[in-house]
């Protein structure tokens, strides 16, 4: 898929790039091995998943993630994802700590990449810059893209691609609805 990147502002990029680890709806999937997934953490600076139990949470916090990126955009309950972060943030340490440049942060005790990645989403929200990570409306892509839009009504991963391909399918449903 050919999709305009838009970078999302420090550590809420690695956040982007993780939920995009897979190309909905039927892959390439950078998760889908032992193999996979301890490269893809390791060459962004997270420590390795351990076994496939552990791979397994992974995708599914990408999923839950992906979820709460979809109820930024307006899309599904928001409520409801983050019910199920719950567990996630149950399997996972971490702590405050001081920064002396900048005061109290949270910190991952465990250093594992759910709990690097969950501290990257609170920093987030605290900086404001949570509600405009988001996922693409069309429910076969779900690519996550941060917005950079003045108003922030941004839809679609792309208005080139999954954009016009919405409006298009309106236009034909309200043509055939005459």
């Amino acid at each position: 898929m050919s999709v305009t990147v838009h970078t999302a502002p420090g550590g809420l990029e690695l956040v982007r790039r993780f939920v995009n680890t897979v190309d909905l709806p039927e892959g390439p999937d950078q998760l889908d091995s032992l193999e996979k997934g301890r490269a893809w953490c390791l060459s962004h600076g997270l420590a390795p998943v351990r076994d496939q139990s552990h791979l397994d949470q992974l995708r599914d916090f990408r999923e839950t993630l992906r979820d709460l990126l979809s109820a930024n955009n307006r899309e599904g309950g928001a409520p409801d994802a983050w019910e199920r972060m719950e567990r996630f943030l149950a399997s996972t340490r971490l702590s405050l700590a001081i920064n002396p440049a900048r005061g109290l942060e949270l910190r991952p005790e465990d250093k594992g990449p759910i709990a690097s990645l969950l501290a990257v989403v609170y920093e987030s929200q605290l900086l404001g810059t949570w509600p405009r990570l988001r996922a693409c409306r069309k429910g076969t892509c779900r690519f996550a893209y941060y917005d950079r839009t003045k108003n922030g009504s941004r839809a679609w991963c792309s208005m080139a691609t999954c954009g016009n391909q919405a409006k298009a399918q309106r236009r034909r449903a309200r043509e055939r609805n005459r």
